[in-house]
């Protein structure tokens, strides 16, 4: 799936009236609809996840789920006769829409997918691209696993994007110090956070600037070899423009947590790592991944950045096969 800014329109995405369509989500039943209001369907087709338009057989539902003190923007592509449900957490300044090319593949092959956006991210509430502390992120992944607990057909995986990664390491952590597993039969991690590329001056930056700002102007980069992609991500409606000092304070003090940990989790995440990664340090992040998880399986992708699943189409070809694998093996465990 290639994206096109605008489509064949002039039309973009508004977050503040789209915000305000978003009524909340019925997590028992996923009776609801999608909304049939132009903007919506505008706003989907605008991100090629118009889904329940492209294929048969696929109900699309957004609604919001109102936890700790947020509204959180979720969608639910949901298939007939699923053979399970896959969670969907994004990364760092992205939104759902940034990811058709993971949730079609989901759907072809028969999952349900579900997505919300972290605070302060696309359609969820919250000051743009920040958060008082990352135990937040962990809580409301929490409550949202709880929410859905009864409805969703399982086998329940779990896909994480970089912040996604280090919001599910924090979550099995949690669940190690008790051994227990989760929900998740697999998890796939695809450019893990721990430390952000460069994060020794990124943190003497943040010392430098903290009693002064709030935070700084975004730096956009070119996080994947992807020209159409990188067209979208740095003219993204929904894009947040500020790099905030408090994420980067929170962002430090659950670094220092996490490398401190001593647990060791029994899940073996599959892991996907760009060569050319320069957002977050794999030289570093891998190895700690693999003190912390039982055996975890590591793919690099040769030459790849950060965007993975947004990436050359070789190498989405690549890292499609390998889940692809994993997903139809429903018979294996973490």
């Amino acid at each position: 799936m290639t994206h096109h800014i605008g489509q064949a329109s002039a039309y973009r995405p508004d977050p503040k009236s789209l915000k305000a369509l978003l009524e909340i989500l019925d997590t028992a039943s996923l009776n609801s609809t999608v909304s049939t209001s132009g903007m919506f369907n505008d706003y989907f087709k605008f991100y090629g996840i118009d889904f329940e338009h492209q294929m048969s057989e696929v109900r699309h539902v957004i609604g919001r789920i109102d936890s700790h003190d947020y509204q959180l923007a979720c969608h639910l592509f949901l298939k007939d006769n699923a053979r399970g449900s896959v969670f969907l957490l994004h990364g760092y300044y992205d939104h759902v829409g940034l990811f058709s090319n993971l949730i079609r593949f989901l759907l072809e092959n028969d999952y349900n997918v579900v997505a919300y956006e972290l605070p302060g991210h696309g359609l969820s509430s919250g000051a743009p691209a920040s958060i008082p502390d990352f135990g937040i992120y962990t809580e409301i992944l929490t409550d949202i696993f709880a929410r859905f607990e009864e409805s969703l057909p399982k086998p329940w995986h779990a896909f994480g994007q970089s912040t996604g990664c280090a919001i599910l390491t924090d979550y099995l952590a949690g669940l190690a110090e008790t051994e227990q597993t989760g929900p998740f039969e697999k998890v796939f991690f695809s450019a893990p956070l721990i430390r952000p590329w460069l994060w020794k001056l990124g943190r003497v930056q943040l010392r430098i600037l903290k009693p002064f700002t709030k935070g700084i102007r975004r730096r956009y980069t070119d996080n994947s070899r992807n020209r159409e992609f990188l067209e979208l991500a740095h003219n993204d409606p929904l894009g947040p423009d500020v790099l905030p000092t408090e994420w980067v304070s929170s962002l430090d003090r659950w670094i220092k947590r996490i490398e401190s940990s001593s647990f060791r989790s029994s899940v073996s995440p599959v892991i996907f790592q760009g060569t050319q990664d320069r957002t977050v340090d794999a030289a570093h992040n891998i190895p700690v991944l693999q003190r912390l998880f039982s055996n975890p399986e590591v793919h690099y992708q040769s030459e790849a950045g950060h965007h993975l699943m947004n990436e050359l189409p070789k190498t989405v070809c690549s890292i499609q096969k390998i889940l692809k694998t994993h997903l139809l093996n429903n018979d294996s465990s973490n």
